[in-house]
């Protein structure tokens, strides 16, 4: 049914901006990561050279901070359209000729982000059901990077499907879902 016929929108955009919100969420929690990140080792070097007491932890939980970022972020990248083209060439395409590389670009972003989940799914598994830790002086537990990772790439995954879903759409309609 056509969204205008009866004002309401349609299932697919419903969808779509459930996972737009989703990512955003995702990514503002993401984003002051760094800058806690940065605290963290402002501390560590004040620690060390004015104290003289090196911190342990620091290394690691600037590591999966950093990890974090990158992985509740990515789909917020996805989402604002912020990854790397040779915009040189995509920019003087029509949006129809765009939407057409973006649905055909989908079929590998798919393939790559497929792949991962799978290779990723059996290790996250494996850390929660053995309490993995780190095996360093901080022993930090890995199952919740971990399944931060995983959930990373799913969100990923969803984002990308969204917006193929509406390059599509706009591939076939000529017109924004």
């Amino acid at each position: 049914m056509d969204e205008n016929a009866n004002s309401r929108p349609s299932a697919l955009k419903t969808a779509v901006e459930a996972v737009d919100q989703i990512s955003g969420i995702c990514g503002r929690i993401g984003a002051p990561l760094p800058l806690i990140c940065a605290f963290i080792i402002v501390y560590e070097i004040i620690m060390r050279n004015v104290f003289e007491r090196p911190t342990p932890w620091v290394a690691e939980t600037t590591a999966m901070l950093c990890a974090a970022c990158y992985f509740l972020g990515g789909a917020m990248n996805i989402k604002v359209d912020g990854h790397i083209r040779v915009d040189i060439i995509y920019s003087r395409l029509s949006p129809r000729v765009r939407a057409g590389f973006s649905c055909l670009n989908f079929a590998f972003f798919a393939l790559y982000i497929g792949l991962m989940l799978r290779v990723i799914w059996p290790y996250m598994v494996q850390s929660i059901q053995l309490n993995e830790s780190s095996y360093t002086f901080w022993n930090h537990l890995m199952w919740p990077l971990k399944i931060v990772l995983f959930c990373g790439f799913v969100l990923v995954m969803l984002q990308g499907l969204a917006g193929f879903c509406r390059d599509l759409h706009f591939l076939i309609k000529g017109r924004e879902l």
